[in-house]
């Protein structure tokens, strides 16, 4: 008997042609890789041979090979995808935590556990958003979609028919694209919640379906462990594991999907067949070998993300651009990837069309960020440039948006994280 297990496509930016296939003859999946244009099943076996090799396109990142030489171990226990409805979110419900209530066809009460904190001595989390996650991986938000409400187990990998998520094997964004976010650092806005409130509330607003992929709890009311699940040290390295990392999947009204995924800042972002760590930690990763405001002995040497950014951008505010009708006018937000603290005294934030805005009396903390009101600079609804230029007139980054991404009514455009 020959079955045919959903199709998936995973390659995110670093191979966006590859699709896979996952077929199942007589209870054993294959998989099959297809390029951008054409979606095949597996060929026969005498039409193998003659098809040429292709060689993948060579990428900068080179990532841990998808798939073990064995079953991985799945530490979490019942791990799966609960298929719900977010009904409210309480960004602050418990120390460490935030909460999201949500429902299926048992129960309107569901819970739903979102770290906002670590208990490690460094409490940082990493943060990555995918703001459009169809073109990312368009089978398998398909794949997701048709999935009945409720709570379905997943085990093993994508080789085996699994959905469960793998944030180092699966290449749905980069490892060093992550944001290193504290709960509540003083003196800074670089806070965890200033990127989950937004999301999260536009969730419940819409009522948007929401896949939550982590372990249930013991009494099956909801679910926790949603964040990324290997590369832990100490206390916590009982629960490593490949193919179980926990995550937010949104899928809105308007037909768009959104994508949260969080890991801690001491996890390490290599991890052997077991999910044990290698290597270096997100901290380190990210330029950040400690919490902001504490002593370090060396300088740390950052290893992506150097210098300032234009991270976001609300191009299209509630109501008329420079006299929104509720929040915010056209802002754009600046973030610091560098080691140092730097002052941003008479430099400017550009359009496509010349018009600029001067920033006065702005700096930027380490790994901090900070949106600024552009008044006078039209950010067009139709797509447009960002540039950001130096108090020398020296371009420091410039970013791209198209009419597409501009006609989302008071939503961010993400620049660093797609």
């Amino acid at each position: 008997m020959r079955r045919r297990c959903l199709p998936i496509q995973f390659g995110g930016r670093l191979s966006p042609s590859r699709h896979a296939h996952v077929i199942v003859p007589g209870g054993s999946c294959a998989l099959a890789l297809t390029g951008r244009d054409s979606v095949h099943p597996l060929p026969s076996p005498a039409s193998r041979s003659s098809r040429p090799r292709v060689s993948p396109r060579p990428t900068k990142f080179e990532p841990i090979p998808i798939f073990p030489t064995y079953h991985p171990k799945m530490p979490l226990k019942g791990y799966g995808i609960w298929k719900g409805t977010a009904t409210k979110w309480d960004g602050t419900a418990k120390p460490g935590h935030g909460h999201i209530t949500f429902s299926d066809t048992t129960s309107t009460r569901l819970d739903a556990a979102v770290n906002i904190e670590s208990k490690s001595s460094d409490s940082r989390l990493v943060y990555w958003v995918i703001r459009d996650l169809q073109p990312v991986s368009a089978t398998f938000t398909h794949s997701l979609q048709a999935l009945p409400r409720g709570f379905h187990p997943q085990k093993g990998t994508l080789k085996t028919g699994s959905l469960g998520l793998d944030f180092l094997r699966l290449n749905l964004f980069h490892p060093q694209d992550g944001i290193l976010l504290s709960h509540n650092t003083p003196g800074t806005s670089h806070n965890i919640l200033d990127y989950l409130n937004p999301i999260l509330n536009q969730a419940v607003v819409q009522k948007a379906d929401i896949y939550l992929f982590g372990e249930p709890y013991n009494d099956k009311t909801g679910i926790h462990d949603i964040h990324m699940n290997q590369g832990n040290s100490g206390q916590w390295k009982k629960d490593n594991g490949i193919f179980q990392d926990g995550g937010i999947i949104l899928a809105f009204p308007d037909g768009h999907w959104e994508g949260i995924f969080l890991a801690f800042a001491v996890q390490t972002y290599k991890t052997d067949e077991q999910g044990m760590p290698v290597g270096d930690t997100f901290a380190k990763l990210l330029g950040g070998g400690k919490q902001p405001g504490e002593g370090d002995e060396e300088e740390p040497e950052p290893i992506v993300g150097d210098g300032i950014k234009i991270e976001a951008a609300l191009v299209n505010p509630h109501g008329p651009d420079q006299q929104p009708s509720r929040g915010d006018g056209e802002t754009v937000y600046l973030l610091n990837r560098s080691v140092t603290t730097v002052d941003l005294e008479g430099w400017r934030i550009e359009n496509g069309s010349g018009q600029s805005h001067v920033l006065n009396g702005v700096s930027l903390a380490v790994q901090s960020k900070k949106g600024v009101a552009v008044p006078g600079v039209a950010l067009g609804n139709k797509g447009g440039v960002i540039s950001l230029k130096d108090n020398g007139g020296k371009l420091v980054h410039q970013v791209k948006y198209s009419r597409d991404q501009a006609q989302r009514e008071g939503a961010l455009v993400y620049f660093l994280q797609k």
